[in-house]
């Protein structure tokens, strides 16, 4: 079957299950027809990090990775950081909540730095990975920020006044609950992701121009359109 598959790791609240094992088996049947199917290629879009145990989530990307890589003849993986647009879990909690607290409490991960890229530049690259040579791609934008610092530059561009202490610890289950009291979302789907902010999320060799050929995209340009395209938040400036 001279077919291509794109595969998007999911962090789906509920069902009865944790989102790591529902990945898992996800991933099993997936591997399963793909080699009774004769898939050509495989195309998975996961994250970086997850060597270590510091983050279930982004262990769990890893491992799904893994599996994958026995789909079939073809498997490319590319591997991302925060990806800044309107639907974006990370991203959106962090807009939320900038945007409805006038203080902010930064806990210990304010010091973690990440690499985020456009969406407009993922689905670029994934677009671009029907041709390219089967592997593991790290994928970025062109801007390095501690969380500290995206919280800002989010703040000015929603022309709000940034003001924030630092708290000495972190507590990824309290801190979900606050965030989902705050913005409404699934305090399941936001515990993992916190977990994962405690770790540095920045790229070894960005492959996004040189294999992809995508020119990265600005973070403040990225997060501009993507604020602009969430109804609930104010339009940034």
């Amino acid at each position: 079957m001279d077919e291509v598959y794109y595969l998007v790791h999911s962090m789906e609240p509920g069902g009865g299950q944790d989102f790591v094992e529902r990945d898992r088996i996800a991933a099993e049947n997936y591997v399963e027809v793909a080699r009774r199917a004769g898939v050509r290629r495989t195309i998975y879009l996961g994250g970086i990090g997850g060597s270590d145990e510091t983050s279930e989530h982004l262990a769990s990307r890893r491992e799904v990775e893994t599996m994958l890589e026995g789909a079939g003849a073809e498997f490319v993986a590319l591997r991302a950081s925060m990806i800044v647009g309107a639907e974006s879990a990370s991203f959106g909690t962090l807009v939320r909540i900038v945007s409805r607290l006038p203080v902010l409490a930064m806990p210990a991960w304010r010091d973690s730095q990440t690499q985020p890229i456009a969406i407009d530049d993922v689905v670029s690259c994934l677009v671009a990975a029907r041709n390219v040579a089967p592997g593991a791609y790290e994928i970025a934008g062109p801007d390095t920020f501690t969380f500290a610092e995206m919280t800002e530059l989010i703040a000015g561009l929603l022309g709000e006044t940034h003001r924030s202490f630092d708290l000495p610890f972190s507590n990824s289950r309290l801190e979900a609950a606050v965030t989902s009291l705050i913005t409404g979302e699934d305090r399941e789907l936001l515990e993992p992701l916190m977990e994962g902010l405690h770790g540095n999320l920045v790229v070894e060799r960005n492959r996004i121009a040189d294999v992809f050929d995508v020119d990265p995209t600005p973070f403040a340009e990225a997060a501009r359109r993507a604020i602009a395209a969430m109804p609930d938040v104010a339009s940034p400036r």
